[in-house]
């Protein structure tokens, strides 16, 4: 059997056009049932047979590293403390009766019982609290002296409790404090409540463990307030400028109604967030810049905060309204939403597909994209090994069955390489370049897969400099990154063969990669002094432009693929790592480089290891990073969670749901199973 090619006449370049006659090319069926058609320049094969061959089915467990997350966590849910009281030679206070406490005497209420009566501190000494200190009798904590309540043990609001400066309250029961002022030291373990209005005095430390109330407004801090716990403030607060109100890791702070103004700072100096939320409240004089500091995500309910987004009010480490999580503990309520577990992650390497071949020049998979069911992998040679030869294929894989993926389509190209592939309304766009700069080939599909009847469906066209990075398709335009000489970020116009529409680069600049979502656009390039971001609209408006001298790369000719999730770009940099920007401000929120990660103070990865590639799901950030494999961290702390490896060194990941697809050079492509 013979099948007749046609030839793409006119504007359109048929790819194989050079050197040969479309009418002379004749091809026999293959002998073992995979069928294939060519002109010399394309060969496209298609149905079962030897097809089939390049696919070794594995459907097994990989070996997935995981490390301790107790040797890495931030912080644990915070947990009301057992209190043992020492009651050696200590003296029980009874009834009503008055009691002088001096030098080194503890007295105790014992449990069950209600002391109405009276202490006064002649010096340091120590009132233990098992059950109720009530009575209306003032009693001032001198400095040296010391109360502590048991965890059954109150002191009620009628209670006339106050702190003097060098005083300390340690709290594991309820405390119910109503004098205006505190000039001591409060630790905090329970239950607290300030009732009426206060003043934390500059000699004092207030140290929130558990669950902290300020009920009433007009709530001063002159000194430091910290906030391991939940913390909460009815009516508002002000920080007077020596006031700081310190928030640590995965504390959650609200403020349910009043005022607040800031003369002072809230900061979380920590590695993770903390949360605050701000309900039925209003802002009032922010006098200091920044007032918030510290990553600290602020989420508000009929609440305005336009004054925080001007003059300097937050600083590039606080969020606004991203919901973040916070585990629900004996003091505090979870807010926002659960994460994935990460002692739960597991891989399954589905298959392993050889890598194909074309006079004896084994290629490499350089971009994955699946729509419908099907993937579509496009491949380049590798210039270390096959030096200036451009040969390229692009492989369609029918993966609709996770566990049992299909090649169904291969096109191998002659004389064209390629970089990434993109498939939009049933056509594919490939970009790359040959000998004579970058090229771009385009072609429609039929039910998801190649017109197998005649290549003159694949068109080529010219594309500005040297080689296509990658590309994709918008609104009617192809945008499309190209580097280096001549090359940039450019809008294509279909309607005009691709001709450049509009052009969007900057001077000096290495294009490397285009990526968008549903909002944003972002083309990044490299420069000598760092990374460069454009980020705008997903039609090219409205473009911002931002520069990374932190994220400058000592190696300059990586693949530096980014992707996007709804709020971030993540960046893969080379020896640089990975970094996590921010695309609503274009600040850059954390960065990982897996050369400095170290246990025990021994390095985990090579010295010499590259992130070529990243990919995002919903909880993961994964890092195709050469040798080591693929690393996997948690995106929202950056905390290593594992990695694997695999045959070969990992230089490409993409991701669609579940399903990963991990290039490893001329060993092939792996496709796995996220569990």
């Amino acid at each position: 059997m013979t099948k007749k090619l046609s030839v793409a006449m006119g504007f359109f370049l048929l790819v194989a056009a050079t050197g040969c006659s479309s009418e002379d090319n004749l091809l026999p069926e293959n002998s073992e049932s995979s069928q294939s058609i060519t002109n010399g320049d394309i060969t496209l094969r298609y149905g079962s047979g030897d097809l089939s061959k390049s696919i070794e089915m594995k459907n097994s467990a990989v070996d997935f590293v995981k490390f301790d997350p107790n040797s890495q966590k931030f912080s644990a849910a915070q947990k009301t403390v057992t209190y043992t009281p020492n009651l050696s030679g200590a003296i029980a206070a009874t009834g009503s009766n008055w009691y002088n406490i001096n030098n080194g005497e503890t007295y105790y209420i014992p449990e069950g019982t209600t002391f109405t009566g009276g202490f006064n501190f002649n010096s340091a000494g120590k009132i233990i609290v098992l059950g109720e200190l009530g009575g209306s009798n003032w009693i001032n904590v001198p400095n040296g002296g010391k109360v502590e309540v048991g965890n059954y043990g109150k002191i009620s609001s009628s209670a006339n409790f106050h702190l003097n400066s060098g005083g300390r309250l340690d709290n594991y029961g309820f405390v119910t404090y109503t004098t205006g002022s505190v000039d001591g030291i409060i630790n905090n373990y329970n239950n607290l409540n300030f009732n009426n209005s206060e003043s934390l005095n500059g000699s004092s430390t207030v140290n929130n463990y558990c669950r902290m109330v300020f009920n009433a407004q007009n709530n001063y801090l002159n000194a430091n307030l910290n906030n391991e716990g939940y913390l909460t403030f009815e009516k508002g607060f002000h920080i007077n400028g020596s006031g700081v109100l310190n928030l640590k890791p995965q504390s959650y702070t609200e403020v349910t109604g009043g005022s607040v103004s800031i003369d002072g700072k809230v900061s979380n100096s920590g590695s993770s967030f903390a949360r605050m939320d701000f309900s039925n409240m209003s802002f009032s004089n922010l006098n200091a810049s920044p007032a918030f500091t510290g990553l600290i995500d602020m989420n508000f309910v009929n609440t305005s905060y336009a004054v925080l987004q001007s003059n300097n009010k937050i600083n590039n480490q606080v969020t606004l309204n991203t919901n973040t999580y916070i585990a629900a503990g004996e003091c505090t309520p979870q807010k926002g939403i659960a994460p994935c577990s990460d002692n739960q992650l597991q891989f399954t390497l589905v298959a392993n597909v050889v890598s194909p071949s074309i006079s004896n020049t084994t290629l490499s998979a350089t971009g994955v994209t699946i729509n419908n069911g099907f993937a579509y992998v496009s491949y380049h040679t590798n210039d270390a090994v096959a030096g200036s030869t451009t040969k390229g294929a692009i492989r369609i894989f029918n993966v609709t069955d996770y566990n049992a993926p299909s090649l169904v389509n291969e096109a191998l190209f002659n004389n064209i390489e390629f970089n990434n592939v993109d498939v939009v309304n049933n056509k594919l766009y490939a970009v790359g370049g040959d000998k004579n700069g970058a090229k771009l080939v385009t072609s429609p599909l039929t039910n998801n897969v190649f017109n197998t009847q005649d290549l003159s469906s694949f068109l080529n066209y010219q594309l500005p400099s040297s080689t296509a990075k990658n590309s994709y398709f918008y609104n009617n335009y192809l945008y499309a990154s190209t580097g280096t000489t001549g090359g940039g970020f450019f809008k294509l116009d279909p309607n005009n063969g691709y001709s450049v529409s509009e052009q969007f680069n900057f001077a000096g600049e290495r294009a490397k990669y285009v990526a968008h979502n549903n909002t944003y656009q972002v083309f990044f390039a490299t420069q000598a002094n760092g990374a460069s971001l454009r980020v705008a609209n997903n039609d090219g408006s409205n473009p911002h432009v931002y520069n990374y001298p932190t994220l400058t790369q000592s190696v300059t000719d990586g693949k530096n693929v980014i992707v996007l999730d709804n709020e971030y770009v993540y960046l893969a940099l080379s020896d640089k790592g990975v970094a996590k920007i921010r695309l609503s401000d274009g600040q850059l929120m954390n960065s990982f480089v897996p050369r400095n990660f170290k246990v025990n103070d021994q390095n985990v990865f090579s010295q010499t290891g590259l992130t070529n590639a990243v990919a995002v799901n919903n909880c993961y950030l994964y890092l195709a990073n050469g040798t080591d494999g693929v690393i996997v961290l948690n995106k929202n702390t950056f905390k290593v969670v594992g990695y694997y490896k695999l045959s070969g060194s990992a230089n490409y990941i993409y991701i669609n749901n579940n399903l990963a697809f991990v290039a490893t050079g001329q060993s092939g492509l792996n496709i796995l199973k996220i569990n």
